[in-house]
């Protein structure tokens, strides 16, 4: 019996003492290696391999899962290459509905362009024209209002009511006094309605 508790207590040695310490050794270098980004689980199979009698099995192994794994990613791979071509076909919708309003919006940007263009071109047009009228106007203050009297029937009314409202009050008051009474009632009537 004693030799029989010899041997026992032999063995809990060693299991305590050698073969504990050294797989939780192992195991701890395992997760450390793994965690640092190591491959242990293929460079275990590559030391493996190198055993003899072992690369047989290995090889055999990698055979049967490879068949196994060509069945199943050929179906999920033409499954995948489908959604890739609908959702290439839906994108090339988009972008030609994109294209076509940014087409849209170019067309806007450019009648609003010559819009703009036109707009600014009739208020030069309108500057221009007042300032004429303001030249005319001092021209006609500068006159004596006898002969401003006597020239101002003779324009378009919209001239001459241009020029009765650019000149000072006194100087229209001077030159209705000068004319016949039926272009100064004309004039006072359109005076008063502008």
């Amino acid at each position: 019996m004693k030799n029989n508790e010899n041997d026992s207590s032999k063995l809990q040695w060693t299991l305590f003492v050698i073969v504990i310490p050294v797989l939780f050794t192992l195991t701890f270098i395992t997760v450390i290696l793994t965690v640092a980004g190591v491959d242990v689980a293929g460079k275990l199979k590559a030391a493996i391999s190198h055993i003899p009698g072992t690369a047989e099995l290995t090889s055999v192994q990698e055979k049967n899962n490879s068949k196994n794994a060509d069945a199943a990613p050929t179906a999920e791979l033409e499954e995948e290459n489908k959604l890739q071509k609908t959702t290439i076909e839906k994108q090339q919708q988009e972008i030609s509905a994109l294209e076509n309003d940014a087409d849209l919006k170019v067309r806007e940007i450019q009648q609003l362009s010559q819009e703009v263009k036109s707009l600014k071109e009739q208020l030069q047009a309108s500057d221009n024209k007042e300032k004429e009228g303001k030249d005319i106007a001092k021209l006609y203050e500068k006159m004596s209002s006898k002969k401003a009297a006597e020239i101002i029937p003779f324009l378009s009314d919209e001239e001459a009511l241009r020029i009765l409202t650019s000149i000072n009050d006194d100087q229209v008051i001077a030159v209705m006094e000068k004319m016949p009474a039926e272009d100064a009632a004309r004039y006072t009537k359109m005076l008063a309605d502008s």
